[in-house]
């Protein structure tokens, strides 16, 4: 007779059970007090996405602002999200998603609930603080962004395309002749239509949209997901927005401008990428203002060569 086989189950003790509980407890603490420490919304979303891995697997969160910040992709995209709209006292915060190839069953969406709790208000903190850095970096009277602004936003939504794998389109506009209205008509003429001008094209973009105050008399606009064909119909827009922005009984400006837009490529740095979109405006210029030069992502940038007459 065959001896019969005993199996033993093993059984957690009750201290095991503690010290696990403790030790998550401690990575909780661990996590918020680190999440806490960050201001920048960026920094923020790269460590709750490094941190938030040790909870639920996921490889990235998309942050989407609203009216406050800027949309913010980190890790990588994939097909399957999870989806948070986070408010506090009544105020909206913005919509996080976490994202995954596969499915998140119900148990995770609960993990994921009490990991949006956990950032909560450390997003608070961030958004206010990126608010009080961009009213730093904002011309009151036109409420645009300055070039600061600009270099600091530029390479996040640089950033923000490649990870999407989504285009992004940048334009270059310029009010044609505008120092001839200050010249015939007088500085506060030309003060109130250069602040007409900047209303109008800011009226006229998503709240995607970033439209920065350039040097001179441009304005620089970058369109997330975006390509140059779109870019181009958005500018035949604007450049007619420059045209009725202007209206006063006693003063009569024709206003028209010029605008060269250019796409993201895979080798552009900052730099390049403006630079880019400036010699579309120079090239319109050179046609004689009013125009709209497209500067494909090959055109080199150092040449002369016209790609609209070749």
């Amino acid at each position: 007779m065959a001896a019969n086989s005993i199996t033993t189950a093993s059984v957690t003790s009750f201290a095991a059970v503690k010290r696990q509980q403790l030790d998550v407890q401690l990575k909780q603490l661990e996590f918020h007090a680190l999440l806490h420490r960050k201001l920048d919304l960026v920094h923020l979303f790269e460590s709750f996405l490094i941190g938030g891995q040790a909870f639920l697997p996921f490889n990235g969160l998309e942050f989407i602002a609203g009216e406050r910040g800027g949309d913010i992709l980190v890790g990588d995209q994939r097909q399957h999200r999870l989806r948070f709209d986070l408010a506090l006292g009544g105020e909206a915060l913005g919509q996080i998603s976490l994202l995954r190839d596969s499915s998140f069953d119900t148990r995770e969406a609960r993990i994921a609930a009490r990991l949006m709790e956990t950032v909560r208000y450390p997003l608070e903190n961030a958004l206010a603080h990126h608010e009080a850095l961009m009213q730093s970096m904002t011309n009151h009277e036109t409420g645009l962004y300055n070039c600061k602004a600009m270099a600091l936003e530029l390479p996040r939504e640089m950033r923000t395309a490649r990870r999407a794998e989504q285009p992004l389109a940048m334009m270059v506009i310029a009010v044609d002749y505008f120092e001839s209205i200050t010249e015939h008509h007088g500085a506060n003429i030309a003060h109130d239509a250069w602040n007409a001008v900047a209303a109008a094209l800011n009226g006229q973009l998503r709240s995607s949209d970033r439209l920065f105050q350039g040097e001179s008399d441009e304005f620089i606009a970058l369109l997330p997901f975006t390509g140059i064909d779109d870019a181009l119909i958005v500018a035949h827009r604007l450049q007619k927005t420059v045209g009725l922005s202007v209206k006063d009984e006693n003063v009569s400006c024709v206003l028209t401008a010029s605008c060269g837009i250019t796409e993201l490529d895979g080798n552009d740095d900052p730099e390049r990428f403006v630079k880019r979109a400036h010699k579309g405006l120079s090239l319109a210029r050179r046609h004689g203002r009013n125009q709209l030069k497209a500067i494909p992502v090959e055109f080199p940038v150092g040449n002369d060569f016209d790609p609209s007459v070749a």
